[in-house]
């Protein structure tokens, strides 16, 4: 109660939703009792290095299982191999609680919470929303072993549509543009995770290690300037820090399992880096590649600031721009050529940097490519990268192993995709 008379509604709020949630765990309670005790049916054999040998009940076991509801008594039939001694509890198996003490439930939300803040952040927010006494290390390893879950469900996932893939039943809908786009984004690693990596600084030495993002997504209508419009909830998304061969695959199966092969064109964005062009000429080989045209602009200013007298944004900047912006690259080589001092060093660097347009050449015809109604900007994938990965693992303060990263990573895909829902209903984790 408040003041006289008057009733303090948080309070009561809190005492009812105590006394639910106590109600409801003693009701689980009762409806695992005997659950996981009793004979079975079959004799429970043994075959971990050695022949099958038949495994005996030892006798009940009681575990204290935490759950939505809060902690409950679970007792089930305790089995061992007299062979290798191995101790099994069917009661867990048919549960899904094997080896933890947290429902699946449970688990779900902790996976959810931890791979959207941090561990200890997630472990308040249960506490405060949902009345649950977890402790952020015991989040930090649910989420990250649901999350290697998430990693493996999405490989297999990926990889029966490969063997899926040229076999599509009748009747299935082309996709008129399909687009992949590529990126990468330096994760704080601990000191253990950079022996042998190199750095970007002047020390040599490394900070992070790189997680490799891609996403998939559709384009079905233009607006009424005649801009391409991105396909509602149609962007999913796929990362690890591994290496660019290893990534290669994973987008294409991501790809493939998204349609890949009923698409009527595919449309491949990147920042020009070398492993994403190595990526494009393995996996999609005949599909249409636009290198994104604010990575290209900004070559263009570093060109023009370091390796010529003019200034930027000045005309000859303006002029260049428009040459750009056109796609008219051979043009804007001879342009930038007729610029550059007739010796030296900014002569040097400037023709090394011109290679950049004139081995991308094709992937720049930006003024075509925008009257076909195509993106020609990475701003997807790069935002991705802001928010699906800066957002969580760049935190101040973080440090992550590569294992622990790339499970955060893989549940962060899963849910920025829409597919958490279907993981749980496909692995009843």
């Amino acid at each position: 109660m408040g003041r006289e008379g008057a009733l303090d509604l948080e309070a009561a709020e809190f005492y009812v939703r105590s006394a639910v949630l106590a109600l409801g765990a003693r009701v689980l309670e009762r409806l695992l009792h005997n659950l996981g005790v009793g004979r079975q049916d079959t004799p429970r054999l043994c075959a971990r290095n050695h022949l099958p040998h038949k495994m005996v009940s030892t006798g009940v076991r009681e575990k204290i299982l935490q759950t939505i509801l809060g902690p409950v008594r679970f007792a089930r039939s305790r089995y061992v191999c007299r062979s290798c001694g191995v101790v099994e509890y069917p009661g867990d198996e048919l549960l899904g609680v094997e080896a933890t003490g947290f429902s699946p439930g449970l688990r779900r939300l902790m996976t959810r919470a931890g791979s959207r803040e941090s561990f200890g952040e997630a472990a308040e927010d249960l506490h405060v929303y949902a009345a649950l006494q977890v402790d952020p290390k015991d989040v930090e390893r649910v989420a990250e072993s649901v999350g290697r879950q998430i990693d493996d469900w999405m490989k297999q996932t990926g990889s029966a549509a490969v063997l899926r893939a040229g076999r599509e039943e009748a009747g299935e809908k082309e996709i008129p543009l399909l687009y992949l786009a590529l990126d990468g984004t330096g994760a704080p690693m601990r000191k253990s995770e950079l022996a042998g990596v190199k750095g970007k600084g002047p020390d040599g030495r490394a900070h992070t290690r790189e997680v490799k993002l891609g996403c998939v997504f559709t384009q079905t209508t233009r607006d009424e300037e005649g801009n391409p419009v991105r396909e509602s909830d149609s962007t999913t998304y796929t990362g690890a820090i591994q290496t660019s061969a290893d990534f290669g695959h994973r987008l294409y199966a991501e790809a493939v399992r998204r349609g890949l092969k009923r698409a009527g064109r595919v449309i491949v964005l990147s920042d020009g880096a070398e492993y994403n062009h190595a990526i494009a000429r393995e996996h999609f080989p005949r599909d249409t590649h636009i290198i994104d045209f604010y990575h290209a602009s900004e070559r263009l200013s570093q060109f023009v600031k370091e390796n010529t007298k003019h200034p930027c944004q000045g005309p000859f900047h303006q002029e260049c721009y428009g040459l750009l912006e056109e796609g008219r690259i051979e043009e804007l080589i001879e342009r930038l050529r007729r610029e550059l001092p007739p010796n030296g060093k900014r002569r040097r660097e400037g023709l090394k940097r011109m290679e950049y347009f004139a081995q991308r050449v094709e992937q720049m015809r930006y003024g075509e490519y925008r009257r076909q109604g195509l993106f020609i900007g990475s701003g997807v994938i790069e935002a991705g990268c802001k928010t699906l990965i800066g957002k969580r693992l760049k935190q101040s303060g973080m440090f992550w192993s590569v294992a622990g990263a790339n499970a955060i990573i893989a549940a962060r895909c899963c849910f920025y995709s829409g597919r958490f829902e279907q993981f749980w209903e496909d692995t009843g984790s």
